[in-house]
């Protein structure tokens, strides 16, 4: 099943900086689970073995690939052929999500409501995708010539490229139902807002229909009811944080939405079959 990233683009992603990579036989991609940006990559030459979050993928020529910020990545497998790719870092202020499919994701700047023209706009793009690299390299080494001049004419012209190399590589979104639309939105506004309360009556204000019929929509979408999604999300979420934070749980719970703490834990443990602490002991660092 193909993944798509969905990222709020006001404000526009950051190109922050890319190389050109090269490993030899016997040699590995280095191991990170802190790293703040996201990583475009696109393979050159050989195979590329690289895992994240314990999925392991093997990344041929022409492929891009794409790595989350704050994720565990590393090699599953030592490079057996001599492998070249170009990477690319870059930062996002705004609201991002992966899923199996894409997500209109709110901004985060606020859009006076007289310009009702000013478009939400969202950029989406598949994890793991072939393309046409003939057009695509050139753009990324002038990129890189650019990013390599120290001055603020180099830095302003790689903005610009990197804006290209995004567009290129987007995905384009097909036409779909009022109803899967509908669903999306309703999910996008619970991943956006998740920390928050979200009630029915939140979700009847923000959408002008009844709850029975927002409800019944969504679960025509996502076999699930919005109330059931919201608190699923909670979870993996409150799970990400016990693995990868040093954050005390009651101030995990706090932060993913849940106001009480041992509720979270009822929940997290309905889920997971142990205690959050627990997990937490169970989960390499």
């Amino acid at each position: 099943m193909p993944k798509f990233i969905s990222i709020s683009c006001l404000p526009l992603p950051t190109f922050v900086q890319g190389g050109y990579a090269i490993f030899d036989e016997g040699e590995k991609h280095p191991d990170r689970d802190n790293l703040q940006y996201f990583v475009l990559f696109t393979i050159v030459k050989g195979s590329l073995y690289i895992a994240e979050d314990g999925t392991n993928y093997t990344l041929k020529p022409g492929d891009t690939f794409l790595l989350l910020p704050q994720h565990h990545h590393y090699s599953w497998k030592k490079i057996d052929k001599r492998t070249e790719y170009y990477w690319i870092h870059f930062s996002v202020l705004g609201s991002w999500t992966e899923d199996e499919r894409p997500h209109q994701m709110a901004p985060n700047i606020a859009i006076p409501k007289q310009h009702y023209f000013t478009p939400a706009v969202t950029l989406v793009i598949k994890k793991w995708q072939q393309v046409d690299t003939a057009p695509l390299i050139p753009l990324i080494d002038r990129l890189l010539k650019y990013s390599s001049e120290q001055n603020s004419v180099g830095f302003w012209q790689s903005q610009q490229l990197f804006i290209d190399i995004i567009q290129f590589v987007q995905y384009a979104l097909p036409s779909v139902s009022s109803t899967e639309q509908l669903g999306n939105r309703v999910k996008s506004y619970l991943i956006n807002h998740f920390s928050e309360p979200v009630t029915n009556q939140v979700l009847q204000e923000r959408f002008h229909l009844h709850p029975n019929s927002i409800t019944r929509k969504f679960e025509a979408e996502f076999y699930m009811t919005p109330k059931q999604y919201l608190n699923n999300y909670r979870l993996m979420e409150g799970a990400r944080r016990l693995r990868t934070t040093g954050q005390s749980v009651a101030r995990i719970a706090e932060e993913v939405g849940y106001q009480n703490v041992y509720y979270f834990s009822k929940q997290f443990k309905k889920k997971f079959n142990c205690s959050p602490s627990e997990y937490r002991q169970q989960t390499p660092q």
